[in-house]
């Protein structure tokens, strides 16, 4: 990376996108970040990530290059007023906010290029799935700069903005959905007379290998599951279950509840 980062915003997606830079040997005196109330936040990150806290938007944006929008969507207003003066053609701006699209964000500046990113929370271990959408004057060098970003923490695909919302619902929140069910796992393994301690090592270690040999093999997760699933077997009397009470369903009905909420939040800008 040739260029300073700054945040603006000190929450819990600033601070894992954080980790995962210094993780990935991005030095903390590169990394700036601010926020409007939480001085705790800021110091908290400069004393976990060696990152540099600034006073205001102004310092931030005379410090980095590439400005990072972290905030929650509702302040957008607000912080992109006071970050408006500062902001000049040398700066490359990245939204991270959900249902917040390009158009949103270039409506307040002067034709600094803007690109749009929904990475994930394992972006935190240098795992993370990241969709990269483009605004008007995003050129090539840009795009490339960003996709050098946030192939610093992970994989990245490029989309178009239209698909934005569903990439939210599958990659975005896609996480939660998977500790969910590593929660249910863990609680039926205690339940089925398992110390907690050993119930979570095995849930976490069963998730993290099944989608490993997905990833490594290339395989079908279906061609996967009929190979584990012998006729008459423990793991048919479970899927038996799953099947019957609607497992697909749900998460189909949850991916597009979730759809349904970016394009709300999308529509208010």
């Amino acid at each position: 990376m040739d260029t300073a980062i700054g945040f603006v915003g000190a929450g819990n997606m600033t601070e894992a996108m954080i980790r995962g830079l210094r993780s990935a040997g991005i030095d903390g005196s590169r990394i700036f970040a601010t926020t409007r109330s939480r001085v705790d936040r800021l110091e908290h990150l400069r004393a976990t990530w060696g990152i540099v806290p600034v006073r205001d938007k102004a310092e931030l944006s005379a410090s980095a290059g590439t400005l990072i929008l972290a905030m929650k969507p509702q302040d957008i207003d607000q912080a992109m007023t006071e970050l408006r003066p500062h902001v000049t053609d040398r700066h490359l701006i990245i939204t991270v906010m959900a249902g917040v699209p390009c158009a949103a964000v270039e409506s307040y500046l002067n034709g600094t290029p803007v690109v749009r990113a929904m990475p994930n929370l394992p972006m935190a271990v240098l795992a993370a799935t990241t969709a990269l959408a483009y605004g008007r004057n995003a050129a090539a060098d840009h795009r490339a700069a960003a996709r050098s970003l946030f192939n610093l923490l992970g994989h990245t695909v490029e989309v178009g903005e239209e698909a934005m919302d569903a990439v939210t619902a599958i990659s975005g929140s896609g996480p939660a959905y998977v500790y969910l069910f590593m929660e249910a796992l863990i609680e039926a393994a205690v339940q089925g007379g398992l110390p907690p301690e050993v119930a979570k090592e095995m849930a976490v270690q069963t998730v993290y290998g099944a989608a490993k040999l997905v990833k490594e093999t290339d395989s079908d997760p279906a061609d996967l599951r009929r190979r584990v699933t012998s006729p008459g077997g423990t793991t048919m009397a479970a899927l038996t279950v799953l099947e019957a009470r609607g497992f697909k369903m749900n998460i189909g009905d949850a991916v597009k509840q979730a759809i349904r909420r970016a394009g709300e939040l999308a529509a208010r800008r």
